[in-house]
């Protein structure tokens, strides 16, 4: 729950019920969020209430209400409360993260906008603002809101670590290793920047020091399948097929519907000559994706391994269907029919 202003509600003339005691207020802030809808509730129904003062209830009803999973009734406490008080950033900070936890991404901004012009140095909005930016893929606006958070508080880990993992999916490797540097330095405990690390070096072929980054993101987070996929490809490009299928078959182990994870085992079966195996993690990953070019084409290679070379044949031509002109199938493809033509 968000924390809130400290704020005396200025109350009018005497109301039957008598004003709101410091013991509802103080209910109203913190607590299990039973009890604060309970307490806020006594607030906003008195008549006596200011709109500043019923506005603070309201944030924080709505803000109990969305941590009770009831959206709807989150909404219109978190709208009604930047109705009454539109000078109050807090509401409008509480609205946009709901929109955000919603995927309202467009709505989500606007309410951070919000904040924005009513303070203009609030880092946790710049840096939300930036994350649903970066999440729509406008790289370059999500960028311009983590530099500003970072101006105000240049120590501010989680958005060094975001603006860290946007540099990485524009291409700036070298970007995103110097702010997950810093990120880590302040937090070493957040297992996503230890990731996002792994994959920028992995793009600059440090295989060793992805390895190691993954190796500290699951030793936060050990079930974690895209970590363990991460690892198992940087072991499987060092030609360490032995520890590369031993996280690609934890990744299965834990997801065993995930077609990448079958995918990335069978081809490294494949790799390791282990035909038989190879062959039945890619038909897994093909039941379940059947749009995967490479998997039809890593197929086929174990066929032809395996002697059945119309298998291959009819594997290399559906590779070519889904990518016309994939090098690799079309060489392929002329070698089964060479075999099979002898």
């Amino acid at each position: 729950m968000l924390p809130l202003k400290a704020l005396v509600p200025a109350f009018l003339a005497l109301h039957p019920h008598g004003p709101a005691s410091p013991l509802d207020w103080k209910a109203c802030r913190q607590g299990a969020p039973d009890r604060v809808i309970i307490a806020c509730t006594s607030i906003v129904d008195l008549s006596g209430v200011n709109d500043a003062a019923r506005a603070v209830a309201l944030i924080a009803r709505g803000s109990a209400c969305a941590a009770k999973k009831q959206p709807a009734r989150a909404l219109e406490d978190l709208r009604q409360a930047t109705l009454l008080d539109p000078r109050n950033p807090d509401g409008f900070y509480a609205l946009a993260g709901l929109y955000g936890r919603q995927g309202d991404l467009e709505q989500a901004i606007l309410a951070y906008d919000s904040v924005i012009r009513l303070n203009p140095k609030h880092v946790l909005a710049l840096t939300s603002r930036g994350y649903a930016r970066a999440s729509r893929r406008e790289f370059d606006l999500a960028i311009a809101d983590y530099d500003r958070a970072l101006k105000f508080n240049p120590r501010h880990a989680k958005a060094l670590r975001l603006r860290g993992a946007v540099h990485g999916l524009m291409g700036d490797d070298a970007g995103a290793i110097a702010d997950l540097d810093r990120a880590i330095g302040l937090d070493g405990r957040d297992w996503s920047a230890f990731f996002n690390r792994a994959i920028a070096k992995d793009h600059r072929r440090d295989y060793s020091g992805a390895v190691a980054d993954y190796d500290a993101a699951l030793r936060l987070r050990p079930n974690n399948v895209a970590a363990l996929l991460g690892r198992g490809a940087a072991h499987h490009h060092m030609g360490a097929l032995d520890k590369a299928i031993a996280d690609y078959s934890l990744a299965v182990g834990l997801a065993p519907n995930n077609a990448q994870a079958l995918y990335n085992r069978g081809t490294a079966y494949a790799n390791a000559d282990d035909v038989e195996r190879a062959i039945a993690d890619l038909d897994r990953a093909i039941g379940l994706d059947g749009s995967n070019a490479l998997a039809f084409l890593n197929r086929a290679g174990a066929y032809r391994k395996r002697g059945d070379f119309e298998r291959a044949l009819a594997d290399y031509d559906r590779a070519l269907q889904l990518k016309p002109g994939l090098p690799q199938a079309i060489a392929g493809r002329k070698l089964a029919l060479e075999r099979l033509r002898n």
